[in-house]
């Protein structure tokens, strides 16, 4: 049995995908649960259960956290999706945006598929009224970075790639920001920054939301991507995908 949670609004796509999940659990209290995301992919845990049932329980509930974003799962999972569908154990798929071939998979075999979207009018506050690549106003990426809000970035990096942007120019802004940020948070000045009086006043307070470590640190794991992704090593819209949900988790401490 397959369920499938997708599409832009990421966070209604969690809360609905875990409340089945708590459903199912007390219905099914012996049933077991196996999470299985990007980081922790594993081709052979996933198809051992396609089949049988658990040892000590009558049924498996498997979780797939946006597996997607691991290239080989994105790869093979679509090949797998009716056997999922036809499985005695329950599947739970959640993603983001999916493209038409895994939509298309998804929606021919699934139990039940549930879109969630961010609604018109938060797009609109998200983004302006953009309609194309040439509009898209990339530096409100830059800004919800400066807030520390993994959410709106991410939102926001999706719609850039959406609009064609390339990934190339998106790390460009994302790499000024940082450095722009760092400027800002070592120096005493505008006049002793460069930057913009603007630019300046904007990344000050942007600063104050990480610590000097994590900014250098953002700024090398950037650097680190884009060579590695132009050597083949990893793929770089995946790879500044994760590194845009991961920047709420540097630290616990705030600088203030």
């Amino acid at each position: 049995m397959l369920y499938v949670f997708h599409g832009s609004d990421i966070k209604r796509g969690v809360e609905k995908a875990h409340s089945l999940i708590n459903s199912l659990r007390a219905k099914k209290p012996d049933a077991a649960l196996e999470s299985i995301s990007a980081d922790n992919w594993n081709f052979s845990v996933l198809e051992g259960h396609f089949g049988g049932q658990g040892l000590f329980s009558n049924r498996y509930i498997v979780f797939l956290d946006r597996i997607t974003e691991n290239s080989e799962a994105k790869e093979k999972i679509i090949d797998f999706i009716p056997t999922m569908a036809e499985s005695a154990n329950i599947f739970i798929v959640l993603e983001g945006r999916l493209n038409t071939e895994l939509k298309k998979a998804f929606g021919k075999s699934s139990e039940k598929m549930v879109e969630c979207n961010l609604p018109v009018a938060s797009i609109k506050q998200l983004f302006g009224s953009t309609s194309s690549k040439e509009d898209f106003n990339i530096f409100a990426l830059a800004d919800a970075l400066g807030m520390r809000d993994s959410f709106k970035a991410w939102s926001i990096y999706r719609q850039a790639i959406d609009f064609g942007l390339e990934v190339e120019s998106i790390v460009g802004t994302i790499f000024w920001q940082i450095k722009s940020m760092i400027v800002a948070h070592t120096v005493k000045s505008v006049a002793e920054s460069g930057l913009n009086p603007f630019v300046f006043m904007k990344a000050k307070k942007a600063s104050e939301n990480y610590l000097v470590d994590e900014l250098e640190s953002n700024a090398s794991q950037i650097i680190s991507l884009y060579h590695d992704g132009h050597r083949g090593r990893v793929d770089l819209e995946l790879g500044i995908e994760r590194f845009i949900l991961a920047i709420d988790n540097f630290s616990e401490v705030r600088p203030r």
